[in-house]
């Protein structure tokens, strides 16, 4: 009789687990994303470039270089009713290199202007004319005697704009905004001063063929992307009597158009570059 086996079946062995899954290998893209951004900045610049050219968009602003250096400018030619004192001129002694370096430029002119028909008690007598041109890579922040003589040790009393008429200097109207700033001696300084210690400086700017009032709209009248060329130039005067007594601000500023209708053309014939600027070109002198 057969017997039937209680045991179990031997059953197929089960497959050895096997080993795990390797990660996949991570693909790089850091030189991928590189040279992607690389070649988006070479085609942006290119593309830039291109489209300046395309639109006569100038990057780069071209120096214009005085025609005759400041320091040779002509008194002759303010004549008959302004001469060069030759006195006071002579007397100065010439900015060293610090010195230049702190003004920011080696092109200025510092000379004292004589009005030959006031007495020389005249508080408007004598002018200082203290001229700076800047091209090339021009200091954008330029130089203003608000801030220039108070870091000379005097106190700003006032401040304020004033538009003097000067016919024939190409001005709108021919009326030119200035800048008049009254100083005076700080108060350590004060008891060396005399009652008149007051000093009055007009300014203003020309820059690329056009009259600037303050640094913005220097800086305003440069940033002309299509301009190819670039300066400005500062010019600042004070009024003195023959005994150096120093003038007013309101006799400062009536004295100023006369003098400005003869120093401005000299300079803007004789020294400025203005072909470069076709709405600037040189004027004939007031008066000739």
């Amino acid at each position: 009789m057969a017997s039937w086996s209680t045991k179990p079946e031997a059953t197929a062995a089960a497959p050895a687990p096997s080993a795990a899954p390797r990660a996949a290998t991570p693909v790089s893209h850091t030189s991928a994303r590189y040279w992607v951004c690389l070649g988006v900045l070479v085609f942006a610049a290119l593309g830039l470039k291109g489209a300046a050219w395309k639109l006569g968009v100038v990057l780069r602003k071209e120096a214009v270089p005085l025609k005759r250096q400041l320091q040779l400018f002509d008194a002759r030619k303010l004549g008959p009713d302004y001469e060069l004192d030759k006195g006071r001129t002579d007397k100065q002694e010439p900015m060293t290199e610090d010195m230049t370096e702190t003004l920011g430029t080696h092109d200025y002119l510092q000379a004292y202007l004589m009005d030959t028909r006031t007495p020389d008690s005249d508080p408007t007598r004598v002018a200082l004319l203290f001229v700076t041109y800047y091209t090339g890579k021009p200091d954008l922040v330029p130089h203003e005697p608000d801030i220039c003589w108070q870091a000379a040790g005097y106190d700003k009393i006032s401040a304020e704009t004033v538009r003097v008429r000067v016919p024939g200097i190409g001005a709108p109207g021919d009326e030119l905004p200035v800048r008049a700033v009254e100083f005076r001696a700080a108060q350590q300084d004060r008891y060396a001063a005399s009652a008149s210690d007051a000093a009055t400086v007009l300014y203003f700017f020309h820059a690329n063929g056009h009259y600037a009032l303050t640094r913005n709209d220097v800086r305003e009248s440069m940033s002309n992307p299509f301009q190819r060329a670039a300066y400005y130039m500062k010019i600042e005067v004070t009024f003195m009597s023959g005994a150096s007594v120093r003038a007013g601000k309101d006799t400062s500023v009536a004295a100023l158009g006369p003098l400005l209708a003869r120093v401005i053309p000299v300079l803007l014939n004789d020294h400025l570059d203005l072909e470069k600027f076709g709405s600037a070109r040189p004027v004939v002198r007031a008066g000739s």
